[in-house]
C-alpha cells in the first residue's frame, strides 16, 4: 500500500500543507495579513519528528522510554506523551484535504467552523489514508483531542 505523502489543512487562520516523506513538517500555504506567522513558515524538527492529527496538526518527538524507566517502549500517541515533546502545530482544524486547489477554495468560504460538515467527506478520507500505521504521522482519537468527534 502506498502511503500518504501530503495533505493540506485548512484551519481557523490559515492553509497548511503537512508533508509525511521522511521528516514530516507542515508548511504554511496562505493567512491573514496579521498572523503570528506569515505565509511559508515552516514547522519542521528533524528525523525523529512525528505529526498528529488531532483538532489541530501538531509536530512532536515520540517519548522513548530509558533503562532509568520499567517501560522500554516508543509512545507514538500524541495524548500519551508529555507536552513538553510537543513542537510546532496549527490552530483548529477546518477541514483536511488532498489537493491545495481545494484546500484553497474552502479557506475562502464565508463561516466557517472547526471540523466543518461541508467537508466531511474530504476530512475522513485524508484520515483514512494516514491510517493506524503511518511511519510519521498518527491520528488522535482521544475524545478530548480527536478531530472527528467534534463533528459527529
Amino acid at each position: 500500500m502506498v502511503e500518504l505523502e501530503e495533505f493540506f489543512a485548512v484551519t481557523i487562520y490559515s492553509v497548511w500543507k503537512a508533508n509525511l516523506k521522511n521528516s514530516p513538517y507542515l508548511e504554511k500555504m496562505a493567512g491573514k495579513n496579521n498572523d503570528e506567522y506569515p505565509v511559508g513558515t515552516r514547522f519542521e524538527g528533524g528525523s525523529s519528528i512525528m505529526l498528529a492529527v488531532a483538532k489541530h496538526l501538531q509536530l512532536y518527538y515520540p517519548e522513548v522510554h530509558s533503562m532509568l524507566s520499567p517501560q522500554t517502549k516508543c509512545e507514538r500517541r500524541l495524548e500519551y506523551v508529555n507536552r513538553m515533546w510537543w513542537c510546532g502545530g496549527t490552530s483548529l482544524i477546518i477541514a483536511l484535504f488532498l489537493k491545495k486547489e481545494e484546500a484553497m477554495d474552502c479557506y475562502q468560504q464565508k463561516d466557517l467552523i472547526p471540523c466543518d460538515e461541508r467537508w466531511l467527506t474530504q476530512t475522513r478520507e485524508v484520515l483514512k489514508l494516514i491510517g493506524e500505521d503511518h511511519p510519521v504521522a498518527t491520528v488522535c482519537h482521544w475524545p478530548d483531542l480527536s478531530l472527528i468527534p467534534c463533528c459527529d
